[in-house]
């Protein structure tokens, strides 16, 4: 389900939309937050903060612009096939670049006036969309039919990383404006977690399935997307879930913690690479067969678990846990080892031996690495690089999930992420 590489011309960069001022609108945490991460952790010194809040600042403008879609009526979407990297052709819209925008929009409220009646339209597009498995969670992917965008019967079950970012944001949303408009944020995340327990998990094992069309028939039953593992957010669901789901997000992060270390020490204890894929056989985890899900690399580093060190580098920050650092730390020494230190070595996928997929690059690697850089002060350099990397690269040559990503993780690697962690 994950986008590849830009296949259209470069996006012109007269997307980007008029200025936007930077003030707030009533918001808590407005943008710039400058959050105090974890002691120790280190942020990009190639610039000064004034200057890492303005590089974000320029690209959400042009990303806003290149992206976020209205229906006409009162509806907004993330357009993700604007470089047609999906089939059908039709594609408008999949849930991940929708929890994605969701994100966006609450992160950078205070930059952007329109940021809530952004957040309040993406809200209503994803609940237009719902999953046939659940009406809180929403249907993977919806199509233009005609003028209308519409979610096709083959399409309506759910895939489960949207979701998660769909309901941190909620949480975040009614932090950042409160619960007293149209729209109640903090019950309709805790409608969405409900339903993520009742859908999207298996209970046996205390982990997440891949979505809705998951059952214990599937061959991909007890399989795991390692790129879904977003323990920051699991934390913020265990303080607004309700009993005894609450106790289960704790349970879900202690397991997941687990099976990324186990299947890291026992097939990738040199690169600390995770698989895009973790499937269950035998009794054990381990990186998925060729053809698990969606090809022949399903057991490697690819598009998806591009964004695992992004993830586990975002809870290290935000939460100091130490099995995130410890998962990082042999990827932060294999990665600055096997480039020299360059980010234009980096290849857009490895086995989790090392070996390049293919010669490619893009945003969606380079990002995630960055922030997992940002664990180890060692990394100052290798960190420093890589934002530059990120700086440089025109939007035209990257697609919307490598833009999106670039996006999350430049908040993340400016100090500006947040999240309603409990103290």
């Amino acid at each position: 389900m994950k986008a590849r590489k830009a296949l259209a011309p470069l996006l012109s960069c007269t997307l980007a939309a008029a200025a936007l001022p930077a003030h707030g609108a009533g918001e808590a945490r407005p943008f710039p937050q400058h959050t105090v991460y974890t002691a120790g952790t280190i942020k990009p010194k190639a610039q000064n903060q004034a200057a890492l809040d303005r590089a974000v600042r320029d690209f959400y403008r042009v990303w806003k612009a290149a992206y976020l879609r209205s229906t006409g009526e009162g509806e907004r979407y993330v357009f993700c096939n604007a470089e047609n990297i999906f089939e059908p052709k039709s594609t408008r819209s999949v849930s991940e670049g929708h929890g994605y925008g969701m994100l966006a929009a609450v992160l950078m409220a205070g930059a952007d006036p329109e940021a809530r009646a952004d957040f309040d339209g993406l809200f209503r597009f994803y609940r237009a969309h719902p999953s046939e498995a659940n009406p809180a969670l929403m249907a993977w992917r919806q199509v233009a039919k005609g003028s209308a965008i519409v979610t096709r019967k083959s399409d309506r079950d759910s895939a489960t990383d949207g979701d998660l970012d769909i309901a941190c944001a909620l949480l975040m949303a009614d932090l950042q404006w409160g619960g007293g408009g149209p729209i109640a944020y903090r019950k309709e995340a805790q409608k969405l977690l409900v339903a993520i327990q009742a859908a999207e998990t298996d209970s046996r094992r205390h982990t997440l399935t891949l979505g809705s069309w998951v059952d214990t028939q599937s061959p991909q039953w007890g399989g795991l997307r390692p790129s879904d593992f977003m323990p920051a957010h699991w934390k913020t669901f265990a303080a607004a879930a309700a009993a005894p789901e609450s106790g289960e997000w704790t349970r879900r992060t202690d397991a997941t913690y687990r099976v990324l270390g186990e299947v890291q020490a026992a097939f990738s204890p040199r690169t600390g690479l995770q698989p895009d894929f973790v499937a269950w056989e035998a009794g054990a985890y381990r990186p998925a067969p060729a053809g698990f899900l969606e090809g022949p690399n399903d057991g490697a580093y690819g598009y998806n678990a591009c964004r695992v060190p992004w993830r586990l580098g975002t809870d290290y920050l935000l939460t100091g846990d130490p099995r995130a650092r410890a998962l990082l730390a042999p990827l932060n020494a294999w990665v600055v080892q096997a480039t020299g230190g360059d980010p234009g070595k980096l290849n857009a996928g490895y086995r989790l031996d090392g070996a390049p997929l293919q010669p490619d690059s893009s945003a969606a690697f380079v990002g995630p690495l960055a922030v997992a850089a940002m664990a180890d002060p060692a990394r100052q350099a290798w960190l420093d690089a890589l934002w530059a990397d990120l700086l440089a690269r025109a939007p035209g040559g990257e697609d919307y999930y490598g833009n999106s990503v670039k996006l999350l993780t430049m908040i993340v690697l400016s100090g500006n992420w947040w999240q309603p962690l409990p103290p």
